[in-house]
């Protein structure tokens, strides 16, 4: 049976944290998304304000940017953490 490539991995990983994000109790799991609406709509502009298709297509790109940003995450951590198996020396 084959594995999964390491990308479709980080993605589950990605779309596990986000699902996390929306019906666990913290509010960590969602710090890149709450981060981009915090950068694009300051105090002065309101994310309420606008019509329901555009809040819609934000909600989904902020979805979509945080199962990214936690992929890469677990991608980097996956890739910098892991062990290579020593050489067996055949001399």
């Amino acid at each position: 049976m084959n594995r999964p490539s390491r990308g479709f991995r980080a993605s589950l990983v990605g779309v596990a944290l986000t699902l996390l994000a929306w019906v666990g109790p913290w509010s960590w799991p969602a710090w890149p998304a709450l981060l981009a609406i915090r950068i694009a709509f300051p105090p002065e502009r309101s994310f309420a304000a606008l019509p329901f298709a555009w809040r819609g297509a934000i909600v989904v790109a902020v979805i979509a940017l945080n199962v990214a940003a936690w992929a890469a995450t677990w991608l980097a951590v996956a890739t910098f953490a892991a062990r290579r198996a020593p050489r067996l020396d055949r001399s």
